[in-house]
């Protein structure tokens, strides 16, 4: 059991800022990134979550991102139409699918994924490897959250 204090309001403030300007400078609509489909926010995280975890029903993917399962349909169907996303039938459930990211969906991962590499090498390599050290945290603070 960890003897830290919670932070101070003006400390959890400075998080979430600092966090929402780095996202914003990794923001993919960047030029380079040029042949990726464009996807709105909702569709961003219902691809990361197929990408993350295929064969995840529509279901499962609104608990985990917080989505209501309306936003999560419509943002599947503009997967399927953009080639990123495919459905399948559960097997012994005629009425049960699953979403799994295609090869499509995993080159554009890819290239982003080299983006952010790209981006974020260009950093000193003391405030990276900080960074990179705090990534675990970064991943239990967002898990505790939960959804939206």
């Amino acid at each position: 059991m960890s003897n830290a204090s919670h932070p101070s309001p003006e400390q959890l403030a400075r998080l979430a800022d600092v966090v929402l300007d780095l996202a914003h400078k990794l923001d993919i609509r960047h030029p380079d990134l040029r042949g990726v489909v464009p996807l709105t926010g909702t569709e961003i995280a219902v691809i990361r979550e197929i990408h993350r975890t295929p064969h995840s029903t529509p279901t499962q993917i609104a608990e985990v991102t917080g989505l209501h399962r309306s936003n999560v349909s419509t943002a599947v169907r503009t997967l399927e139409t953009g080639g990123l996303v495919v459905r399948e039938q559960v097997p012994d459930n005629a009425r049960s699918i699953t979403l799994v990211p295609t090869a499509k969906a995993a080159e554009s991962i890819a290239r982003i994924n080299a983006y952010w590499v790209e981006r974020l090498s260009t950093t000193p390599a003391e405030p990276l490897a900080d960074a990179v050290a705090a990534v675990d945290a970064l991943a239990r603070v967002a898990a505790s959250l939960g959804g939206h």
